[in-house]
């Protein structure tokens, strides 16, 4: 035996001895100096910041207990911990070796540690709703009025922490598959309804439609009578243009609707040559406060008539409406589309048409407006029961409903889920007066199923249709498509190229904009910037420029994506975003419209000025110099107004923004057993000495040496995002009280490692400089995005890994989202 035992036996005795004996080395140094060191401030029953040194875990596999360690190991590196007045202060030695016992510790609980561990949730109110959109292809569904916000105080909605169920969530779900089931499948008989409008109570205003006189061939003296009818403008920009309507028409339920219309056309043929037309859009009246402002190219077109009798007579003609709609109705080519497609302004858009009724081109005269309906199901309806006559046969039941809640699901379904489904379905029918009730039942068991409602339910490694729902809900915030589906059938999902290619297609795709439009609207804030109250007095401001500072983000954040550029280019980038409105509160040269003249407009039309790309290496001349610099997600301005109040800006919210979102390294929260601070600050004239004050005081010193420089060194913007190099003063109140002196801006500072910072540029370059910390920290946040799930000391040792890949101009950003698709992270419940 011995002779077996040797020489690899001897080895192992020698390792496991050496390892102990280092193990046993570490915990005594540990001890020794954590009791010398540590306790005096960090014991008892008030702790210095809560922690209680001596009675802390030391599970460092923990991701709490991890967290507190990793704390003490950056202040004990930084020099901060022993505080200075602490008359025990280690040598440089003692410190050394304590810092390296308890790296070597953590590396030993990053190679045990597991990863994944996402609690069970819901999903989300954004995920349900696309959900149901993208599974039935309905345009009218919404979330009922009665389903609860999500209450999640956390940087993302799809943790679980907020995302609960509740009795009002049940009851919500319960309504909304309600209305889901009434649209796809109209119960026998339904209630229909019966519209009549004549040329004296149709919809539209005196621009959209207008009368006019025709010669009375019969009288001698060819006078001109009015004419009992209405006809189109053909300037088809919005209702109020050139539509008419129904005013008191709503669709009750959706279905096909029979529209009987008395009208003729004046001419053969239009300006295309071909006969006149009349074009259906369908559009939701609760949408708008004015619906005669809707924007005809932004609504669903249902329906094209052509109109070839030149005497009046009844036309029928049906269009698909879904419950809710009304519609809208244009003579489409009466006139050349000589005009912007969405107009201008509203004076602009008026001159059209006033020009359009003078004009000679013939049009359509319309007298009388019918509406009858619900005449027959959708399309869509029919396609579903797969364009049969329902009966009860158990077949085409499970021909309709296996279908759906495999979709719904995600996956194919078990055995067990099919007769469970099926049995309850079929027993329905036989006590219901006709199958409609029964698929009506199943379409609402399969809405409220756990199996639709909750995400990932079972642990472990995800299996492909698990990967598939996991990314799809990552990239689209919803369902994965068939494709996706498919591809999960075959095992392949997961194999590199595969997932590759996958990745590509989803974000090419238009539900990509989802994505952009909700993570920027979480990490880069864009949800705190669409709300927050700004002081338009103190600072040049509008409802053009929010709109223009929420969509440059998304359009900032969409070309990365799109264009692969490396993440480096969220540090820093030779091009931004920005709308009209936004170089005006720029100050850009030349002529631009005043902000209430642009403000004018849009309140009439309705159209907001959207952003355009700006290229910050070939700027105009004149153009003031802060705008080259505004490269990258410092010079957003919407992520500058949200960390601010909308009044001032605060060094302190910005400072801490980068740190959790550049840097990585969010501070504490403060103790609750800190009072709150009261500094002397009635010497202070700056918020440079304002600030200055917090660091005299021991509980917030040791935070604020990182928070401080980084607020100040963004101060020359505002807390609008718009450049100043003096501070804002309220003009004196008395007219011969004396202007006080203006205060300079100071962005000088000088982080806890020695680097010095004068302004936003050098902000960049430390991250440039550092290009791992901002990795680190983006890869976090989108494995925390898209797990629902604070990483533990597993998955953050798997964000190291990646980190450690990266290339040396940065990841592409399309790159960096299949690392982390790929991850163990990521594809582990």
């Amino acid at each position: 035996m011995s002779g077996n035992f040797k020489p690899v036996g001897i080895a192992l005795l020698l390792f496991a001895s050496a390892t102990i004996t280092q193990a046993d080395d570490s915990t005594k140094f540990r001890h020794q100096f954590v009791q010398q060191y540590c306790t005096k401030c960090h014991s008892g029953e008030k702790p210095k910041g809560e922690f209680k040194i001596n009675a802390a875990s030391y599970e460092l596999t923990n991701i709490d207990s991890r967290e507190q360690w990793e704390q003490v190991l950056e202040y004990v590196a930084d020099g901060e911990m022993p505080p200075e007045k602490f008359k025990q202060q280690p040598n440089s030695s003692e410190r050394e070796q304590f810092l390296s016992y308890l790296r070597s510790d953590m590396v030993l609980a990053d190679d045990k540690a597991k990863v994944g561990g996402t609690l069970i949730r819901r999903m989300n109110r954004i995920e349900h709703l696309n959900s149901l959109r993208d599974l039935f292809q309905i345009r009218e569904i919404r979330l009922p009025g009665t389903y609860p916000e999500d209450s999640t105080h956390l940087q993302f909605d799809t943790m679980p922490d907020g995302v609960f169920f509740s009795t009002a969530h049940l009851q919500a779900c319960l309504e909304l598959a309600t209305d889901v089931a009434d649209r796809m499948v109209p119960l026998p008989n339904p209630e229909q309804v019966h519209a009549l409008a004549t040329h004296e109570n149709m919809g539209g205003d005196s621009r959209s439609l207008w009368k006019r006189a025709k010669t009375n061939n019969k009288d001698k003296t060819s006078q001109k009578t009015p004419d009992n009818a209405y006809y189109f403008t053909g300037v088809n920009i919005a209702g109020w243009s050139g539509g008419m309507w129904d005013r008191t028409f709503k669709a009750h339920s959706s279905g096909v609707y029979r529209v009987r219309l008395k009208a003729n056309a004046e001419a053969e043929q239009g300006i295309d040559g071909k006969p006149l037309r009349l074009g259906f859009y369908a559009l939701n009246v609760g949408d708008y406060d004015l619906p005669k402002r809707a924007n005809r190219s932004d609504l669903p077109q249902v329906g094209l008539l052509n109109i070839s009798n030149l005497e009046p007579e009844f036309i029928e003609y049906e269009i698909p409406l879904e419950k809710g709609e009304n519609f809208h109705i244009y003579c489409e080519n009466r006139l050349k589309q000589f005009y912007p497609n969405r107009g201008a302004n509203r004076v602009e858009l008026g001159k059209f048409v006033n020009d359009g009724k003078k004009m000679p081109e013939p049009t359509i005269r319309i007298e009388q407006l019918e509406i009858i309906g619900p005449v027959a199901p959708l399309p869509r309806q029919l396609a579903f029961i797969k364009n049969q006559t329902l009966t009860a046969d158990i077949a085409h039941v499970n021909s309709i409903l296996f279908p759906l809640a495999q979709q719904a699901y995600r996956r194919p379904l078990t055995t067990e889920e099919k007769h469970d489904l099926i049995s309850h379905v079929m027993l329905h029918i036989e006590n219901a007066p006709s199958p409609e009730y029964g698929i009506h039942y199943g379409i609402r068991r399969i809405l409220c199923s756990p199996q639709f409602l909750y995400r990932e339910v079972n642990p472990g490694r995800l299996d492909n249709y698990g990967l598939a729902s996991r990314m799809s809900y990552f990239l689209w915030s919803s369902l994965p498509d068939a494709e996706l589906l498919e591809i999960a059938s075959t095992n392949r999902l997961s194999e590199p190229d595969v997932l590759r290619q996958q990745v590509a297609r989803m974000i090419a795709d238009l539900k990509a904009q989802r994505f952009v439009k909700h993570f920027t609207g979480q990490w880069l804030d864009n949800r705190k910037a669409e709300s927050i109250m700004v002081c338009d007095i103190r600072h040049t401001w509008s409802n053009l420029i929010r709109y223009g500072y929420l969509r440059s983000t998304e359009m900032f954040f969409d070309e990365i994506l799109q264009q692969n550029h490396s993440i480096q280019t969220f540090i820093d980038s030779d091009f931004t975003y920005a709308n009209l409105p936004m170089r005006v509160a720029w100050k850009f040269p030349g002529k631009l419209r005043s902000l209430t003249a642009q403000e004018a407009d849009q309140r009439q039309s309705f159209i907001w000025p959207e952003p355009e790309r700006l290229d910050l290496t070939s700027l105009e001349a004149n153009v003031p110099a802060h705008v080259a610099g505004r490269g990258g997600i410092l010079g957003l301005s919407g992520v500058l107004t949200a960390t601010g109040d909308g009044v001032d800006s605060s060094p302190i919210l910005r400072g801490v923004w980068i740190l959790e979102n550049f840097f990585g390294t969010p501070p504490p929260p403060p103790p609750s057993n800190v009072p709150a601070l009261v500094a002397d600050i009635s010497q202070a004239k700056t918020v440079r000495e304002t600030l200055a004050s917090h660091q005299k005081q021991e509980s917030c010193a040791t935070c604020h040496r990182k928070i401080d420089p980084l607020g100040l060194a963004m101060e020359n913007y505002d807390a609008v995002g718009n450049w100043r190099t003096t501070y804002y003063q309220e003009k004196p109140a008395g007219k011969k009280q004396p202007q006080p002196p203006k205060i300079l801006v100071d962005t000088s500072g000088q982080l806890p490692d020695g680097t010095i910072l004068n302004g936003p540029a050098d902000i960049k370059q430390y991250l440039l400089d550092h290009p791992a910390m901002f990795t680190n920290c983006l890869t976090t946040k989108l494995l925390e995005y898209s797990t629902g799930r604070h990483l533990n000391v597993g998955d953050q040792r798997i964000v190291k890994e990646i980190v450690a890949a990266e290339p040396q101009n940065g990841y592409g950003f399309q790159d960096l989202l299949v690392e982390i698709i790929q991850s163990e992270a990521f594809q582990v419940k």
